[in-house]
């Protein structure tokens, strides 16, 4: 019988274990959440928005981003490097562009560079999380 109970105890200690880590990995992801979404308005905020009810600012509304044909936001005028670019966004695309939009795609007109791996990625998960396409 004590085996019994024993094997019951693992079993429910097991249980709670994963409901902690899982808990806590929850949080922790929350909180790169709210990492990533500082970055974004740091790096991003004063030309971008991702309101989908917004209009564009200097730049498109990036709700919605990652997946979206480039250069496709309805209402906003892109440069032709953009608006004939024929690639959709995703993390590699990204991750070119806000390291050097003009490297990536000659002609644009985005002056904003990024050389911090670190917050580039955090821009791009924020932007992600704000997507169909994760």
């Amino acid at each position: 019988m004590m085996g019994g109970t024993q094997g019951g105890m693992g079993k429910a200690l097991a249980v709670v274990a994963g409901a902690l880590l899982f808990s806590i990995s929850t949080a922790q992801a929350d909180d790169d959440l709210v990492a990533a979404q500082k970055q974004f308005v740091t790096s991003c905020g004063t030309c971008h928005v991702v309101d989908p009810a917004a209009g564009p600012r200097q730049g498109p509304n990036l709700a919605g981003l990652v997946g979206r044909k480039a250069g496709t936001y309805p209402g906003y005028k892109y440069s032709a490097a953009l608006a004939n670019a024929g690639f959709t966004w995703d993390a590699d695309n990204l991750e070119k562009w806000i390291t050097n939009a003009q490297a990536f795609r000659p002609g644009s007109t985005m002056p904003y560079r990024q050389a911090d791996p670190a917050k580039r990625a955090r821009i791009i998960a924020y932007l992600k999380s704000l997507s169909v396409q994760k």
